[in-house]
């Protein structure tokens, strides 16, 4: 019987690369991403780095640019609330004081710097005094509460009621009335302003309505008075 002997040549060597065959029965071979794509991909991820950055540092610029810009606002309108000529002792206005009631019962009880001194402007009563009804004002409550509950309450039951947000860059705490009437993120020291400035006006025009009247029934006393 004669050997059969296979040269190496004859024998097919086996390759563990896959061939993939087109629909028109070409190879495919897999070909590396060029030098310059590479470049390509690598100079776009860079680009975007740069861009992301710019788009922070100037978004970090313009805050701080609106955060000096307040500071500079308050320290003005503080000093406008300091420049009011200070009464003593002598009470609060019936209309201050009901401005002031209503900010405390509708906004907050604990108004800051900010607040202290827009209010202090818009109902023309001194920094201090106004800062003082306030402090006065919660003890008066906190007193109160302690006689209608003498046993040991949960502490701080006003400041569990409060809510806390982020006001113009800064903590504020205010009543849940006032986040039902208006979103914690659409308060401003605008807002406050225009809502205080509305309140005290209508205030204003009562008690001018109210003057009228009476001088009218006080020179002419057979008119009759509208209900």
């Amino acid at each position: 019987m004669e050997a059969l002997v296979l040269s190496e040549e004859s024998v097919p060597r086996r390759t563990l690369r896959k061939r993939v065959t087109t629909s028109k029965g070409s190879p495919l071979r897999f070909k590396p991403a060029s030098v310059s794509a590479i470049t390509s991909r690598h100079g776009a991820t860079s680009e975007d780095n740069l861009k992301k950055k710019a788009y922070k540092q100037a978004f970090l610029q313009s805050a701080a640019r609106a955060q000096s810009e307040r500071e500079i606002r308050v320290r003005e309108l503080k000093k406008r609330a300091l420049a009011i000529t200070s009464t003593g002792k002598t009470p609060a206005t019936s209309r201050q004081r009901l401005v002031m009631q209503m900010v405390y019962d509708e906004i907050t009880p604990y108004p800051d710097e900010a607040w202290v001194s827009q209010l202090g402007v818009i109902i023309n009563r001194e920094y201090h005094q106004v800062k003082n009804w306030f402090s006065n004002q919660r003890q008066k409550d906190a007193r109160d509460s302690r006689q209608h509950t003498p046993q040991p309450a949960a502490p701080a039951s006003l400041e569990a009621s409060l809510c806390k947000i982020t006001c113009d860059g800064r903590d504020l705490r205010l009543r849940t009335a006032a986040l039902n009437s208006c979103r914690a993120e659409d308060w401003s020291d605008t807002f406050f302003d225009e809502v205080v400035m509305i309140y005290n006006f209508r205030l204003l025009a009562k008690h001018s309505q109210e003057e009228a009247m009476a001088a009218l029934v006080e020179s002419e006393p057979d008119v009759a008075i509208p209900s």
